[in-house]
């Protein structure tokens, strides 16, 4: 026969159930607290919070819904993500899920162009983790959505930018280009121009110049004549600007000897048109074949010149 508990152990009793109501009020109220701060964390943060079954059904929506996309609470729940985005991006993001699903996997960072309730798009950021029962099987999914369609904006701008920017560049190096092919031709059409000059001199102005030389001239005419000849030489003779470019340690009267040599003077020739001794232009032809590194060899110094031209 069992014993009935004494007062004393009912006093005893009755304590523990008062501290354990009072604990377990302690623990609903800090469970309550708790709630209520994960509540107004979700409804104030600017992301919207959500969660889905196995299937991808929405079970949860926060309030930021309505912020992102334009819905209710209750016009989102009961339905999938896959019901608020384009027929071509629900193809792709129920795949992604459905593979997610069987590899019970997190995922992060997934963009995705949902359609507002107005019709605009707005493209989302999506983070989610999976959710277990207690014996370990998939229950759905918890995550977050962000929207990104402002940043996505400003980075299809700076993209539209650079492209411009490309093609500004190639249009630049196409101008550029275009100008070496015109700075070219003014090369070409210089050349062609400076041709045609010593041409024209060598065939419609020396020729009267020997002439000239052939008469009985005093003097100085005679002078005149040569002086003439000398700065025609000079000036239109594209192989005197070559020679002294070539060899810049030539002296000017060198240069104007080296020309005459090239025209085919001998060395009396030459003397007379200069007034110059002929050892003179002897020794001038002998610094031209050393500065022009033509000493001990074999190579007369007409046709070296003649070449250069």
């Amino acid at each position: 026969m069992a014993l009935k508990p004494t007062y004393e152990e009912l006093k005893q009793r009755v304590r523990e159930l008062e501290k354990e109501a009072v604990e377990r009020k302690r623990a609903e109220e800090a469970l309550r607290r708790s709630e209520q701060r994960f509540k107004d964390l979700i409804e104030t943060t600017t992301d919207w919070v959500w969660e889905v079954d196995a299937r991808g059904v929405y079970t949860y929506a926060s309030p930021k819904v309505k912020d992102l996309l334009g819905y209710e609470v209750s016009e989102v729940l009961g339905k999938t993500p896959f019901d608020l985005m384009p027929e071509g991006e629900a193809k792709r993001i129920r795949k992604f899920f459905n593979e997610k699903v069987i590899n019970r996997k997190p995922f992060y960072g997934l963009e995705n162009v949902n359609r507002h309730k107005n019709g605009h798009l707005v493209v989302l950021e999506t983070n989610g983790i999976p959710i277990f029962d207690e014996k370990g099987q998939l229950k759905g999914y918890r995550g977050i959505d962000r929207d990104i369609t402002q940043r996505k904006r400003a980075e299809e701008a700076l993209r539209k930018s650079e492209n411009e920017s490309k093609v500004q560049t190639q249009h630049l190096k196409e101008v550029n280009t275009a100008l070496r092919v015109l700075l070219k031709q003014r090369e070409e059409d210089k050349k062609e121009f400076e041709e045609k000059t010593l041409y024209n001199v060598k065939n419609l102005i020396m020729p009267y110049i020997e002439e000239l030389k052939k008469r009985q001239l005093n003097t100085d005419q005679m002078t005149c004549v040569s002086i003439l000849e000398s700065n025609i030489n000079d000036l239109f003779s594209p192989f005197i600007t070559r020679l002294s470019s070539k060899f810049l340690n030539l002296t000017p009267m060198e240069v104007r000897v080296a020309s005459l040599i090239k025209d085919g003077k001998t060395t009396k020739e030459i003397a007379g048109l200069l007034h110059l001794s002929e050892n003179t232009i002897l020794s001038h032809r002998y610094k031209l074949r050393s500065k022009l590194r033509l000493k001990n060899k074999k190579l007369n110094l007409i046709s070296y010149l003649q070449s250069i031209d």
